[in-house]
C-alpha cells in the first residue's frame, strides 16, 4: 500500500486552502461516513516466551508516520464493559475468512452450513468445528487511550468470562457498576503457548466514569444495528 508523509500532506492541505476548499467541512463530510464503523480493536499479542501483551489495532492509515499497532505495558487492563455479542465462526484450515459465521444467532454467511446455529452439526460441543466467541464493547480506563474499543474473548477464555458474570449476578451487581479487569495468564500445552484472559473487578465505578460510559453506550446503540462482519471481523482463534 502506497503511503504519504506528513510533510506531503501539509503541503496538500495548504494548496486546498489556497484554492478555496474548506478543509474542516471536507473532513466532517468524511467522518460522517465512517464514525459508526471506525472502532479500534483491543487485541492480545501471544508470545512463545510467555511475554504476552495487549495492543490496540487502530487500522491502516495512508500516513507513513501513523502507527497501526499501539502496544500497551499493562498485563492487567481496567475497562468498563458496555455491551456484549455472541459469536460463532467455522474456520477451514489455511483460510483467512471464516467458512460460516454468526453474531447473536444471526448467520451472515452467503452459503451457511445450516439454516440455524442450533441445528448445525458443526456447533455441537466436542463434535463440530464451529468455534464460539464473545465480542465485548469496552471503554479502557488508561491514559490517552480511553475511547470505545472492541475486544474479542477467545474460546479458551469464555468460561472465565462467564464465571465473572455469575459472580456479579449472585451479588446483584450490575456489570456497569464495577471496573472490570482483564489479566493475561500464561497458558501452555505441548503444542501451544498463549494467554488466557482472567477476569475480575478492581473497584466500584465513579460518577465521571459512568457519564463517559453513557456517551459510549449511545454510540454502540447506533452502531450495532448497522454492524456487518466486514466492518468488525471475527478473528481466527488459532
Amino acid at each position: 500500500m502506497i503511503k504519504v508523509s506528513k510533510a506531503a500532506l501539509d503541503s496538500a492541505l495548504e494548496q486546498l486552502c489556497e484554492t478555496g476548499w474548506d478543509i474542516d467541512k471536507e473532513l466532517q463530510r468524511l467522518e460522517l461516513q465512517i464514525e459508526k464503523f471506525d472502532i479500534p480493536r483491543l487485541r492480545i499479542d501471544h508470545h512463545e516466551d510467555g511475554k504476552h501483551r495487549f495492543f490496540i489495532d487502530r487500522g491502516e492509515s495512508y500516513l507513513t508516520e501513523d502507527k497501526q499497532f499501539v502496544f500497551l505495558k499493562h498485563r492487567t487492563l481496567p475497562v468498563l464493559v458496555l455491551a456484549e455479542q455472541q459469536l460463532r465462526a467455522l474456520w477451514l484450515e489455511g483460510q483467512e475468512q471464516s467458512r460460516c459465521a454468526a453474531v447473536d444467532g444471526i448467520i451472515y454467511s452467503k452459503e451457511p452450513v445450516s439454516s440455524s446455529c442450533d441445528q448445525c452439526p458443526e456447533s455441537l460441543p466436542g463434535v463440530g468445528a464451529c468455534k464460539p466467541g464473545v465480542r465485548l464493547y469496552v471503554l479502557p480506563l488508561i491514559k490517552r487511550r480511553s475511547r470505545l474499543m472492541v475486544f474479542n474473548i477467545s474460546p479458551s477464555s469464555i468460561r472465565l468470562w462467564r464465571d465473572h458474570q455469575l459472580r456479579l449476578a449472585r451479588g446483584g451487581i450490575p456489570q456497569i457498576a464495577v471496573i472490570t479487569t482483564f489479566e493475561l495468564m500464561d497458558t501452555q500445552t505441548e503444542e501451544y503457548r498463549w494467554a488466557r484472559v482472567e477476569v475480575g473487578i478492581r473497584e466500584i465505578v465513579s460518577k465521571p466514569q459512568l457519564q463517559k460510559a453513557l456517551e459510549a453506550r449511545g454510540q454502540i446503540s447506533s452502531l450495532i444495528p448497522r454492524l456487518q462482519l466486514n466492518q468488525v471481523k471475527i478473528p481466527n482463534p488459532q
